[in-house]
């Protein structure tokens, strides 16, 4: 929604005064304006009036204050600025409890955007220290999203997500592959390896503890093998010992898990939070026990993570989703992709049937206050942060107007915002988990030209999606993904650089050759392409 500026020094008052809108007059809701600059940065107390709050099931009318962020029902300051909320209605914002973003160089842009749409709070379970340490001054501001962050997950060597740092050093210029072990994760294979590096991994001030299992039934199987390089996690015998030093440490664990015997390796081990629903089926009895423990599941059906082996992963999602909400289990909302939180609560209500009015807790109060546990945040009442979203329909009745955000507010002041498009590589990515590559490829063109101006369609979106197919092993799909980037940018040298990197890593020499050349011919400088042209013909 457009937004316009109005402040009356005279009656001190800052208003939002409709303003005509044909879809919003339909609706007979006024179109919110924003406060100006020195309304907007008011540290002392706002009267908020005219204002729909959520209580946690329907939506009051109140008048409420915010005095020096914090809601009150009443107050006896004698300077007051007046807030019209202008009928809206109003709720706490959003959470998103695995998301790898907000800590890197990029922080800025991505904290708009994120802002833009109504997440105010992020969990971050892995993510390069040296980064994120240059950004968290930031990351709890009034006017910034607020993150925790885990730093380096735990792993074994070669473990989950090794091969994924591994990638992205071949364009860092501040890591090499071999500095990252440290940075973005920690090896540990025994024991005596974990008392070494725990006084380091405490050193880097983490919010919280990330492990990896993956397919931990096969650990001792997979551990030495160079062909499941990537595909293993850490030794299930040393999970206990981390949960015990981290609560020790008063840091809560949260468990990267993918087959249904690292979900039962996590739950016996005492872990506080399960990352992912994990990729095959569990039991009644798996739902039984993850509710009796009060170990909370992060559902991310949105995840990137391809699953090998498996059909029909949403089939997965919806038994393993019914069981853990017919067992009381807990669960919270987060993404692990680009896709947004509310996205993924309208996956999980799509996947279980289960009406807004049972989502929307967990996206606006459940959620913030598992990333947040000592933070008064995630609802309306006195005494909790003046932090709310404001939208112009009962999202109960039209759970759409979440999409439609009409005002932001954190700690008692304004956010304006100028919000980006969304990638069309996360959707590609999704449809290729949901739908296949065909799909994929399918729903890339039909949005391409038919809501061209809705999604960011540049160059980068397809290759980042190719990539992430290859960290996965997907070479096929990557393939299909870089050959169709290469028919939408055929200038663009990039583009053939990448599909040569997957002809390579797919054997098929030839084709790798012809794509290096065409890149070389683009762009002479491509010294990379040099390179790879160098390895390949000396075969």
């Amino acid at each position: 929604m457009a937004m316009s500026a109005l402040f009356d020094s005279d009656i001190d008052k800052c208003q939002y005064r409709p303003r005509p809108n044909s879809r919003i007059a339909a609706a007979g809701i006024g179109l919110l304006l924003t406060l100006s600059s020195s309304c907007a940065l008011a540290h002392g107390v706002q009267k908020l009036t005219n204002g729909l709050w959520y209580d946690g099931s329907g939506f009051v009318a109140r008048t409420r204050y915010s005095v020096e962020g914090v809601l009150r029902s009443e107050t006896d300051a004698k300077e007051v600025v007046t807030v019209d909320l202008g009928g809206g209605f109003v709720l706490p914002p959003f959470g998103n409890a695995h998301d790898h973003g907000l800590a890197d160089a990029g922080f800025d842009a991505q904290n708009e955007e994120f802002l833009a749409k109504g997440i105010f709070y992020v969990a971050n379970p892995n993510s390069i220290q040296r980064w994120t340490d240059a950004v968290r001054e930031k990351a709890l501001l009034p006017e910034t999203v607020d993150v925790t962050y885990a730093n380096g997950g735990l792993t074994s060597s070669g473990g989950w997500p090794v091969q994924i740092y591994d990638r992205m050093a071949e364009s860092m210029d501040d890591f090499t592959a071999e500095e990252l072990e440290g940075q973005a994760y920690y090896c540990i294979d025994d024991e005596s390896e974990l008392e070494e590096k725990w006084p380091t991994i405490l050193k880097g001030s983490p919010d919280f503890i990330k492990v990896y299992l993956e397919h931990s039934e096969n650990h001792e199987q997979t551990k030495d093998d160079p062909e499941s390089y990537g595909k293993r996690g850490i030794d299930p015998r040393l999970l206990p010992k981390i949960v015990e030093r981290a609560h020790e440490a008063g840091l809560r664990v949260a468990a990267h898990v993918t087959s249904t015997d690292d979900f039962r390796v996590a739950l016996r081990s005492g872990v506080d939070e399960l990352a992912h629903l994990p990729l095959e089926k569990l039991t009644r009895e798996d739902a039984d026990d993850a509710a009796r423990r009060g170990t909370v599941i992060v559902t991310t059906t949105l995840s990137h993570r391809p699953a090998p082996g498996v059909d029909d992963l949403d089939a997965v999602h919806r038994g393993n989703l019914a069981l853990l909400i017919g067992a009381n289990a807990r669960i919270v909302f987060g993404t692990d992709s680009g896709r947004t939180v509310l996205e993924e609560a309208e996956t999980v209500a799509a996947l279980t049937g289960m009406e807004v009015s049972d989502w929307l807790p967990i996206l606006v109060e459940t959620t913030p206050q598992w990333i947040f546990p000592d933070r008064s945040i995630g609802s309306l009442e006195d005494g909790f942060e003046a932090s709310f979203l404001v939208v112009d329909q009962n999202p109960l009745q039209h759970p759409e107007a979440l999409r439609d955000i009409a005002a932001r507010f954190k700690n008692g002041h304004h956010i304006e915002v100028t919000p980006a498009l969304p990638g069309i590589g996360q959707i590609v990515i999704q449809t290729i988990m949901h739908g296949g590559t065909d799909g994929a490829i399918a729903k890339y063109k039909k949005l391409r030209a038919t809501e061209p101006d809705a999604y960011d369609f540049s160059e980068a979106q397809l290759n980042q999606a190719g990539y992430i197919m290859l960290q996965h092993d997907q070479v096929d799909a990557a393939i299909r993904l870089f050959e169709l980037n290469v028919e939408m940018f055929p200038d663009a040298a990039n583009v053939y650089d990448s599909l040569g990197e997957a002809y390579m890593k797919a054997g098929h020499t030839t084709r790798a050759i012809e794509n290096y050349e065409q890149s070389l011919e683009l762009n002479p400088h491509n010294t990379g392409a040099v390179e790879k042209l160098e390895a390949l013909r000396g075969r």
